[in-house]
């Protein structure tokens, strides 16, 4: 079973429609459910959360199918999971990472201290004749 949502119920366009129809479908969609141009009476100026999880699939799903690159992947991805794939896992370039230790603490150091500085006034000069 895939775990990877569907964009396109989400924003109740079939998977051929044109990119002008997706972002026609996300700007209507948008328009009715984000709270600042919502218009219901009852709201009351408060949202809740299925409200903004809602409103955030939407937004996920036009940032996947507006853009090419990624709605090309996320289309390999979905036959791939009806098939019995990787249901959207792609692959990615190997990443090496290190795990520094921490060096033993060879002996017990002082931690650093500050204080004010000590101020001593200068010889006493002679004052210098002018001539």
């Amino acid at each position: 079973m895939s775990t990877q949502p569907d964009h396109y119920a989400t924003l109740h366009v079939s998977p051929d429609a044109t990119t002008r129809e997706i972002t026609r479908a996300y700007r209507a969609l948008l328009r009715t459910h984000h709270p600042d141009t919502r218009q219901r009476l009852d709201d009351g100026d408060t949202t809740s959360a299925a409200n903004l999880q809602e409103l955030h699939a939407i937004m996920q799903a036009y940032v996947v199918l507006s853009d090419p690159g990624k709605r090309a992947a996320y289309d390999r991805a979905r036959t791939a999971g009806g098939k019995g794939g990787t249901s959207g896992v792609t692959g990615g370039t190997p990443v090496k990472v290190r795990f520094h230790r921490s060096a033993p603490q060879q002996r017990e150091q002082s931690p650093l201290t500050f204080g004010p500085s000590r101020w001593e006034p200068s010889p006493q000069r002679t004052p210098r004749s002018n001539p």
